[in-house]
């Protein structure tokens, strides 16, 4: 029997669809059961090579018939169904094109990426692969925000364009979303939302069970000022895998929004509730925090700790040079990391 697991949109919706412009959407129940696309090497854009709905399909050793419209249940009508390879090299791609020029036109200050999906975990577990939703930049495939689910821990993870600044590591890195003892069985629907702020680069993700996240401490934004260029449902695979694992998605948003619209609690925990001042700073800097902040720590471009020191509410900044840093800070209820512009 199918498992639904769902939260209250109320409590724990991150987003918020007024003044939230939709840049990509899709429930699919418009589309005719059977194969989404018309060939498994796409074609470049405005050139045929689109199936239904637009949608382009890069299967390396794939078929058409790797991407279905489904029926799973009447709950959810049809949904998008991706098939992945049963090796450990082939990766899946299907996307639309038209992201760049949808979030060119977005209204001024919407410089939040936000998207949200349904995944159906499927009937097949095991193996080393994950169905994801990412969104990448145009040259570099930079991940700018993305998240899905693990087959072989059956965990969600999120993925985002980061510099881990123990490793001095940058790229596309995989975080858990949640406890390893928040696990997602088979023929299961599961909700994730996640936003990627352009100005400072940082992704914030809600998890089916609610738990709000950001990258730790120890990873700062690589990717703040950079644009979207295109969101994909990807299958892929890793060492080891033998198992074509299949994927459902549904009902997913990919939309710009403002601060002004990320009201819910969860979203305020990591944006509003927390305020850094004066920015630009001189000397020190306050943290006001509506919860309690358990750790500050203050990264500079190239990722090193700077070694900030926090007394009540403040920060001594006198010994940092002129220039911009990330504050990493830790409350109660969450993370998140604010840009600090210093002044000599």
């Amino acid at each position: 029997m199918k498992k639904v697991l769902s939260i209250s949109a109320f409590l724990f919706g991150l987003f918020q669809t007024f003044n939230a412009q939709s840049l990509q959407s899709d429930n699919f129940n418009s589309y005719v059961i059977g194969n989404v696309g018309v060939s498994v090497t796409p074609g470049s854009p405005g050139v045929p090579a689109t199936g239904q709905g637009g949608f382009r399909t890069d299967f390396a050793g794939g078929a058409n018939t790797d991407a279905q419209i489904v029926n799973i249940d009447a709950s959810h009508g049809k949904s998008l169904q991706l098939t992945g390879s049963a090796n450990a090299t082939d990766q899946k791609y299907m996307w639309k094109d038209g992201l760049p020029a949808a979030w060119a036109a977005r209204t001024s200050g919407n410089d939040i990426l936000s998207l949200e999906f349904n995944l159906y975990t499927g009937s097949v577990t095991g193996g080393v692969a994950r169905g994801t939703v990412m969104v990448y930049d145009q040259t570099t495939h930079k991940t700018l925000l993305g998240a899905g689910y693990e087959y072989a821990t059956q965990r969600v993870v999120g993925i985002a364009y980061y510099t881990n600044t123990t490793t001095n590591v940058t790229g596309n890195i995989l975080f858990y979303l949640e406890p390893n003892t928040y696990t997602y069985p088979a023929n299961t629907w599961i909700t994730l939302k996640c936003t990627f702020n352009k100005t400072t680069g940082v992704v914030t993700w809600l998890s089916p069970g609610g738990i709000v996240s950001s990258p730790p401490a120890t990873y700062i934004p690589a990717a703040p000022g950079v644009d979207p260029f295109e969101m994909d449902f990807v299958s892929v695979v890793g060492a080891g895998n033998t198992v074509a694992h299949i994927t459902s998605f549904d009902n997913y948003t990919l939309s710009a929004t403002n601060n002004g619209v990320l009201g819910t609690k969860e979203a305020s925990v990591l944006d509003d509730s927390v305020l850094v001042y004066p920015n630009p700073a001189t000397d020190f800097v306050a943290i006001q925090s509506k919860s309690t902040v358990t750790k500050i720590e203050i990264f500079n471009a190239a990722g090193r700790n700077m070694h900030a020191q926090f007394d009540g509410d403040k920060i001594d900044v006198r010994h940092l040079g002129s220039g911009a840093y990330i504050i990493s800070i830790e409350t109660i209820d969450g993370k998140i990391s604010k840009k600090l512009l210093k002044n000599k």
